[in-house]
């Protein structure tokens, strides 16, 4: 499949991107540049029209019919050789191990590890189907020995024997959660035990059910231990002692956020626990829980995964300490982190550890972080031709104040580090974030402004094409993270989500109340993973990444069919989307060969023209959805980018075809768009785009309502105390609100997660991007008065508007005329009237006391008051 003197790919958008000529792919010491090996695959819709060659090269206009040919020929021959070894196993006992074709089967799979560590698709399904082979025999002597019929046994462990996925309650559909349901299993010892934070509910929203699933799809036997009892080690030995390694995750929420609002206030409740009830996981789960196994097992095998951990792997600013702490895996004491989504990593992981290997000496697989005191491995040649060199990051200690700094006090900087910024002029007490209001960059120490330099620098490698393997020292020790896992093909995400989950909650969990999450999200359908926005204050690009990954129509459509036949369903799908429910099938070369632009956005300040946006086959699947016997309506709620929709070049002039077709079938009345806010420079700080862009969406969407015959609305989601956001620009968005008769219910406070470029400007008080100072607000008062100013119609936030109109120099607002926010009365802020607070968290009394206001009625007067 020669391409000579082929076109350079986005040559005129990538000038530095590389050659994709046929002599292109030269190595240089560091980089690898053969695209599969580097987490990329090749789109189906340029290959069947030959745009591409199977190996990424671009082909010309004139040599593209032939190379189409040629690519269909390569296409049927690769499904030929796939289907050739295609299975769907369940779980095997230690024992089939002794069987011949399942040791040939992982010796196949071993061989594939070689300078790249990630297996095939073809031995993944050849030890896949050695599995499945050995399960049915199991399945077989067991209906024999208990007296069971010959055709029950035939059919053992097939399609044919499984009852309808979405009827199924017995204790046998579920994977194990007690000694008594391994020994109806007939198991002495699982394999691995996953540990977490929620309540266990089998479906593929709930990220501990797909690793249990996936691992038990691998022929691997795995038990779930459901929040146990974080107080008493003896909780953590219900299952026993698992024969390669325990799996902890403190759930699909990060515990602090799951305990607390960004107000640091205690939640009520916990929709992952049964009947929502609180208090079922301990905060910082994650360390906790490897504490707990430590103390219960001493050395076993942790593995570590999920949300709070990924985000969590290297040096971060924690908003609830209000401090930053080192990497998840010291303080947790586990062996190795999984971060992203995890399916590939903890596969591979889980076959080279049952033969044999320690997990401690597995260092070469993509996706994952480990600790290690000696990171000369990292300079050998063999590992730089296969990861690239490795970068380092600024140590933990650089990031945290001056040791000799006394009673928090920021000392002259003496270090002539040229990471760390000289700044004589601050010398307020700056260890404690949230405990003052900064103004001005001179006011920010240089450890702070280290923490953006190190975050950017984190940031940049996380991209399973283009980045390198990270090191982060932190005292004698050095935190390790390989390049992110490959990016999955549409057969492997097809194959994940069609693993048979029975979409519900455990039957222990009848008694409890059932789990609240599980009631908004079991009529919902996953199509892709990954979002080419930027939002700063988003998590998504440091765990799904920047590239789109989507499942086929055929394993969507299935999905749904499944959905129709539970007992639960009237008809309708509550959501069919993503992270981004309008990037279903989008595409970019470049993303799949070089990798996502390090220094150039997809969507702002328009949408890229490398972008391809597949509408026509997002609309064709959900036509698909929709005529899915049983299924009423189909609605689309996980929200979508309107700034892609009304780019009509981009859009290939079905932009509006795609808002008429959501406003005709997907909508139930109101639809979820985020805009954000109104200030252009507080957009920019977000990276959202401009609020033109949804005044124009808004107008197509009621257009497009009307064509139908509907009356629906858009509800806007707004953000407060965003870093960048000044009181000027909140009173603004406030009046912008007044004028256009806006009360908006859907205001969400910044909350400062691990691991986002908001939370490194919330932090370091500067932009990770450009260096520049960002104005933040870091104050419980200075957050509370912001988000009062966007509910100023709210009774019980106009004594909170009134003060901080006035310190603002806003009095004008204050009053009985049509342009005035609140009517003259009494002030108040949050010291006056603050909720309890857990003791220790935040600034402000840690119980309630009720305080009287002397001039409560009165009009106030001109000269200072006393404090209540």
């Amino acid at each position: 499949m020669s391409n000579e003197g082929a076109p350079r790919l986005h040559a005129k958008l990538q000038p530095a991107a590389g050659d994709h000529s046929k002599d292109g792919y030269r190595k240089r010491p560091g980089e690898i540049l053969e695209r599969f090996e580097r987490g990329g695959h090749a789109d189906k819709v340029d290959l069947l029209t030959g745009k591409i060659t199977p190996d990424g090269h671009a082909v010309s206009e004139g040599q593209r019919t032939k190379q189409a040919e040629l690519n269909r020929a390569w296409l049927n021959d690769e499904r030929q050789r796939l289907q050739a070894s295609k299975g769907e196993p369940v779980a095997y006992t230690q024992n089939s191990m002794n069987e011949p074709h399942a040791v040939d089967a992982l010796e196949r799979y071993l061989k594939t590890q070689g300078r790249f560590g990630s297996a095939s698709e073809a031995d993944l399904k050849a030890k896949a189907a050695a599995a499945q082979e050995y399960a049915a025999k199991l399945a077989a002597q067991y209906y024999e020995s208990t007296g069971g019929s010959a055709q029950a046994a035939e059919t053992a462990a097939t399609d044919a024997s499984r009852l309808p996925l979405a009827a199924s309650r017995q204790r046998s559909s579920y994977l194990p959660v007690s000694k008594a349901d391994m020994d109806a299993r007939g198991w002495d010892q699982c394999d691995f035990v996953l540990v977490t934070g929620d309540a266990y509910v089998d479906h593929p929203s709930f990220a501990n059910a797909v690793i249990g699933r996936v691992l038990e799809w691998a022929g691997f036997k795995v038990g779930i231990l459901s929040q146990p009892d974080y107080t008493n080690p003896e909780a953590f030995k219900a299952l026993g002692m698992p024969r390669l390694a325990f799996l902890v995750s403190a759930g699909n929420l990060d515990s602090n956020l799951n305990a607390y609002t960004a107000h640091k206030l205690p939640r009520s409740d916990d929709p992952y626990s049964p009947g929502g009830k609180p208090g079922k996981r301990p905060v910082r789960a994650t360390i906790v829980y490897c504490n707990m196994i430590r103390r219960a097992f001493g050395k076993a095998p942790i593995i570590v995964g999920g949300i709070e951990a990924s985000q969590r792997r290297f040096s971060h600013y924690d908003y609830w300490d209000d401090k930053v702490r080192r990497s998840v895996l010291l303080d947790s004491n586990a062996d190795m982190l999984v971060f992203g989504m995890g399916e590939t990593q903890i596969v591979e992981l889980a076959h080279r550890l049952n033969r044999g290997e320690q997990l401690r000496e597995i260092t070469d697989v993509r996706g994952t972080a480990y600790v290690k005191k000696d990171a000369a491995i990292l300079e050998t040649p063999e590992f730089v031709e296969r990861f690239g060199k490795p970068v380092y990051t600024l140590d933990h200690e650089a990031l945290l104040p001056p040791k000799e700094a006394a009673g928090g006090r920021q000392q002259a900087a003496a270090d002539s580090d040229e990471a760390k910024i000289q700044n004589p002029k601050s010398t307020i007490a700056a260890d404690r974030v949230q405990e003052h209001q900064t103004d001005f960059g001179d006011q920010i120490p240089p450890y702070r402004r280290n923490y953006s330099v190190a975050f950017k620098t984190i940031f940049d490698q996380q991209d399973p094409v283009r980045g390198r393997p990270l090191v982060q020292r932190t005292g004698k020790l050095s935190v390790i993270q390989l390049p992110p896992a490959r990016l999955q093909s549409e057969e492997e995400l097809d194959r994940w989500y069609d693993l048979p989950y029975t979409r519900l909650p455990h039957p222990d969990y009848e008694a409890q109340g059932g789990v609240p999450a599980w009631l908004t999200t079991q009529h919902s359908i996953i199509t892709h993973r990954g979002c080419m926005g930027s939002c700063t204050f988003c998590a998504i690009w440091m765990h799904q990444g920047r590239t789109i990954q989507s499942r086929s129509a055929d394993s969507i459509v299935k999905e749904a069919e499944s959905i129709s036949g539970m007992p639960s369903f009237k008809g309708y799908i509550s959501d069919v989307g993503g992270p981004t429910a309008n990037m279903y099938g989008n595409y970019c070369s470049v993303q799949q060969t070089l990798g996502a632009c390090k220094d150039r956005d997809c969507l702002l300040p328009d949408p890229c023209p490398a972008l391809r946006q597949h509408i026509d086959k997002q609309l064709d699947m959900l036509k698909r959805v929709r005529a899915v016997p049983g299924v009423k309506r189909a609605f689309i709620a996980s929200g979508i980018r309107h700034d892609m929709l009304i780019d009509d070049k981009n859009t290939r002039g079905l932009g509006d075809a795609y808002i008429e077709n959501l406003a005709a079938h997907h909508t139930s009345g109101h639809l979820k768009v985020a805009p954000e806010h109104l200030s252009d420079d507080v957009l920019a700080k977000m990276r959202k785009p401009g609020l033109n862009k949804y005044e124009e969406f808004k107008k197509r969407f009621i257009e497009a309502s009307r064509k139908v015959g509907k009356e629906q609305y858009l509800v806007a989601y707004f953000v407060s105390s965003h870093p960048g956001c000044t009181m000027e620009e909140q009173i603004r968005l406030a009046e912008y609100f007044k004028k256009n008769n806006w009360s908006p219910e859907q205001v969400q406070d910044f909350i400062p997660t691990p691991m986002t470029p908001a939370t490194a400007m919330f932090y370091s008080g500067h932009d990770p991007e450009t260096g520049e100072f960002v104005y933040t607000p870091t104050t419980m008062r200075e957050k509370r008065r912001q988000r009062a100013l966007m509910q100023f119609k709210r009774p019980e936030f106009h004594g909170r508007v009134r003060k901080a109109l006035r310190e603002a120099g806003r009095k004008d607002l204050i009053g009985h005329h049509k342009d005035a926010l609140v009517k003259p009365g009494n002030e108040e802020d949050w010291d006056d009237d603050n909720p309890a607070r857990p003791a220790g968290i935040g600034s402000g009394p840690a119980t309630t006391r009720k305080r009287n206001n002397p001039y409560r009625g009165r009009k106030p007067r001109a000269r200072k008051r006393k404090r209540p």
